[in-house]
């Protein structure tokens, strides 16, 4: 439940600033598709971080089921926000790496 709290955290606010310092101006952005881009990165790249089998393996079904997510982090279609779905991913890649860091030096 904590990793939770910690990853939503960290991708709001990397998101969120990340939107805030590049988006355009006079312009637009709502949702929560930075947050879901977010848990994407996070389970995405939780395995290669924390480096045990069992986030390996949902690493490898999250990316097998929905590895096409990837291209909306991309500038594809006017009116989407892709500063949030890249700053979402953008953070909860950076969740996974400080929590599976953080896990790898309680196990040793």
């Amino acid at each position: 439940v904590s990793d939770f709290f910690v990853v939503s955290a960290v991708t709001m606010l990397v998101s969120g600033l990340g939107v805030w310092l590049t988006g355009a101006p006079n312009s637009v952005h709502i949702g929560a598709s930075g947050l879901i881009f977010g848990y994407f990165g996070f389970l995405l790249l939780r395995g290669l971080f924390e480096r045990s089998f069992t986030s390996l393996l949902i690493s490898l079904i999250v990316g097998f089921f929905y590895g096409s997510l990837i291209w909306g982090v991309l500038p594809s279609q006017p009116g989407v926000s892709w500063q949030a779905h890249f700053f979402g991913f953008a953070g909860g890649v950076l969740a996974a790496q400080l929590l599976g860091k953080q896990k790898r030096e309680v196990k040793n």
